[in-house]
C-alpha cells in the first residue's frame, strides 16, 4: 500500500459546477484514489504542503491529436505530451490519429488504426499523461458492422472530420456508435487541412453527434447564425479551444452562461496541428475566457476537469472520495496581481502550477513550464 497526504490546502477546485469550490485542510491518498477529505491521518509515505494553496483536478484535454506515444510528425516534435503534463494536464482524449504518416483510409486500415492506437497507449502512458485514444474517424468505407467491430476491441469513441457524401448513412453510423455507448465527436467550422471540408448546421442536424468540436473555430469558426441556431436548438456539447476563434470563444461561453448551460462547454487546446504544440494552451484559454467574460475562474476550471470528463465518460476530473487522485497544486505567479491561483487566471495571468500528481504519484513538483508560484508547494 502507498499513500499520500496533501496538507495545509487552501482552495480545492472540485470539478463540479453544482459546487466548484470548496475549502478542506487535507486530501489523504491511498493506492492511487481519493480516500478522505479532513483525514486526521498525520504521515503518509509522501507529504505534499500545499502552503495555502489552490488544488485542483488535473486539467483533461479533450482535444489532441497523437500519433505514436510523445512524437507528433505534424510539428516534428518529441515529447510534448509530458510538456503538457508539466503544465497540469493529467488526462487527453484523441480527437483522431489523423496526422499518421500515409493513414489508411480504407475500412480495413481506419479500423485498425484505431484499434492499434486504443491499445498502444493503454499499455504506455506518454510522459505520465492518461492518454485516452483510439478514435474511429468515420468514412464512406465503414457499414455500421465496422463500429461493432472495433466497440468490440474497446474502441469507444468515433469522429467525423471529413464530410461524409451520405448523411443518411453517416447518421447510421453516429446512431449505432450511440446504442452501443460510444461517444461522437464531429468537426465544426472551416475546412482545417487540406482534403477537409466546411461542416455546419446542415450536417449536424443530419448527423447528430455528441459534441461539436471546436465550436469557435478550427480554425476557422461557423457563422454567427449557425452556432447560435446549434446553440439553442439542440443538445450538443460544445467545445472551445485555444487554436481557434476567441471572439466566438468569449460569445460562446457568454450566451452558454445567460443560458444556465455551462455544462454542455468543454475547454480543450485541438493540437498538436498547424497551431502547433501549445504546453500552456489549457491555460491560455482559461485565462482568456476568465478575464473577458463574467464566468468565474473556479467555473472555467470546471470546464477543464469535470465537464470534459462527464461529455467523454472518463472517472477522473473531480476531486471527491473514491475517484482517481489526479491533481494539480497551483498558486498565483511571482509579479501577478492576483493574491492565489484563481484571482490570476481571473485577470487573464497563467497561474503557477507547483506540482502534479497522477493517481497519487507526484510526477512534477515545480513545472519548468509556468512562472514560479508566491508560495511553492513543498514535496517531503
Amino acid at each position: 500500500m502507498s499513500d499520500t497526504l496533501v496538507e495545509n490546502v487552501g482552495a480545492v477546485v472540485t470539478g463540479d459546477l453544482e459546487t466548484p469550490l470548496r475549502h478542506v485542510d487535507n486530501i489523504y491518498i491511498r493506492n492511487g484514489v481519493i480516500e478522505e477529505f479532513d483525514s486526521e491521518t498525520t504521515t503518509a509515505d509522501t507529504v505534499v504542503d500545499a502552503k495555502g494553496t489552490t488544488v485542483a483536478p488535473g486539467l483533461i484535454d479533450g482535444h489532441v491529436h497523437p500519433v505514436s506515444g510523445g512524437f507528433t510528425p505534424r510539428q516534428n516534435t518529441l515529447g510534448w505530451t509530458e510538456s503538457y503534463l508539466q503544465s497540469g494536464v493529467t488526462s487527453m482524449v484523441s480527437a483522431g490519429e489523423i496526422h499518421q504518416p500515409g493513414r489508411p483510409k480504407d475500412a480495413a486500415g481506419t479500423k485498425a488504426l484505431a484499434v492499434l492506437n486504443k491499445k498502444s497507449f493503454e499499455n504506455e502512458r506518454p510522459g505520465g499523461v492518461k492518454m485516452h485514444a483510439g478514435t474511429l474517424v468515420l468514412t464512406d468505407d465503414l457499414d455500421v458492422s465496422d463500429i461493432d467491430d472495433v466497440h468490440a476491441e474497446g474502441v469507444d469513441h468515433t469522429k467525423i472530420i471529413f464530410p461524409l457524401s451520405d448523411l443518411d448513412h453517416a447518421a447510421a453510423l453516429v446512431a449505432r456508435a450511440k446504442e452501443l455507448g460510444m461517444t461522437t465527436m464531429m468537426h465544426c467550422g472551416g475546412a482545417s487541412v487540406p482534403g477537409t471540408q466546411p461542416i455546419g448546421e446542415e450536417m449536424f442536424r443530419a448527423i447528430e453527434p455528441d459534441i461539436a468540436l471546436h465550436f469557435n473555430g478550427g480554425p476557422t469558426a461557423i457563422p454567427d447564425e449557425e452556432r447560435h441556431a446549434l446553440v439553442e436548438d439542440t443538445d450538443l456539447d460544445v467545445e472551445l479551444v485555444v487554436a481557434g476563434n476567441q471572439r466566438t470563444s468569449v460569445e460562446t461561453l457568454e450566451t452558454m452562461m445567460a443560458r444556465g448551460e455551462l455544462d454542455r462547454v468543454q475547454i480543450a487546446t485541438d493540437t498538436p496541428t498547424g497551431t502547433g504544440v501549445v504546453p500552456c494552451g489549457m491555460w491560455l484559454e482559461a485565462g482568456i475566457l476568465a478575464s473577458m467574460t463574467d464566468v468565474s475562474a473556479g467555473d472555467v476550471l470546471c470546464l477543464m476537469t469535470g465537464t470534459p470528463a462527464a461529455h467523454n465518460d472518463l472517472d477522473t476530473g473531480v476531486l471527491a472520495e473514491g475517484r482517481p487522485a489526479d491533481l494539480c497544486v497551483l498558486d498565483a505567479p511571482l509579479g501577478s496581481v492576483g493574491d492565489d491561483a484563481l484571482a490570476a487566471i481571473e485577470n487573464g495571468d497563467y497561474p503557477s502550477v507547483s506540482a502534479v500528481l497522477v493517481d497519487g504519484d507526484v510526477l512534477v513538483e515545480g513545472s519548468r513550464n509556468t512562472g514560479p508560484a508566491k508560495n511553492p508547494a513543498e514535496v517531503v
